[in-house]
């Protein structure tokens, strides 16, 4: 079996991490983010729930590498897009991923 893109943990010097649950239906989505000057150079996460909350954390491993954190969340939002985007149901997927990161920042 193949590992989502940036699926684990990131460890040592200048890792921060953040963690983001969904209260009602249980997801959870944990990052290890290593900047530099406030650029993205790793991102590592760990994530439980639904589909859409899988995908979005596996999609945002890839998309997030080399960004600024102040641009995070549009990169995020227009790789979602690429791939399709999210039902309205869906959207607390993005929200999580995006609360996750604000906390390890």
């Amino acid at each position: 079996m193949l590992a989502a893109d940036g699926a684990g943990r990131l460890t040592g010097a200048g890792v921060r991490t953040g963690r983001a649950d969904h209260p009602v239906c249980g997801d959870v989505i944990s990052l290890d983010v290593r900047l530099s000057g406030g650029v993205i150079e790793e991102l590592a996460w760990r994530a439980r729930g639904c589909p859409a909350c899988m995908a979005v954390t596996a999609a945002a491993a890839g998309a997030l590498r080399g960004v600024s954190m102040s641009q995070a969340a549009l990169r995020l939002r227009q790789q979602v897009e690429r791939l399709g985007g999210l039902a309205p149901h869906e959207r607390h997927a993005e929200r999580l991923l995006l609360q996750a990161l604000s906390r390890a920042e």
